[in-house]
């Protein structure tokens, strides 16, 4: 199976679990681990009480994770740079906003981004103004 299939198994998965009334942002956690032959980096799903583009910290007020809160990413997909990884996992994610009917959920809030832990986040959607 396609990393991007495992994945959207995966955030499917969690988006049917109940998600906590003090969500307000979803963030998409990048995470780098020793590396192995196999993976380097990981990605984890959070619900964030608070949510202020202009902010890198929001997502720390984490009130939610899936059972399953994250996945490893195999080097095929992620590269071996943080850099590709997070280029890689960006569109991935872009694209699952995009076409997956379960992406509603997350943008039934004020953001959504993706970021290294203890790094930058990139804001990848958030409602348009009206």
């Amino acid at each position: 199976m396609s990393f991007e299939n495992e994945f959207k198994i995966w955030l499917l998965k969690g988006l049917r679990e109940p998600i906590a009334s003090e969500v307000e942002a979803f963030c998409f956690n990048l995470v780098e681990y020793a590396e192995t032959s196999e993976y380097k980096f990981g990605i984890e799903l959070i619900g964030a009480s608070d949510f202020d583009e202009d902010s890198f910290d929001w997502a720390c007020d984490e009130v939610w994770e899936p059972t399953t809160r994250s996945i490893v990413i195999p080097k095929n997909f992620s590269g071996s740079r943080w850099q590709e990884c997070l280029t890689n996992t960006k569109t991935l994610v872009q694209n699952c906003l995009d076409t997956l009917q379960e992406a509603s959920i997350l943008k039934s809030k004020q953001g959504v981004g993706i970021g290294f832990v203890d790094g930058d986040l990139e804001v990848v959607w958030q409602p348009t103004s009206p």
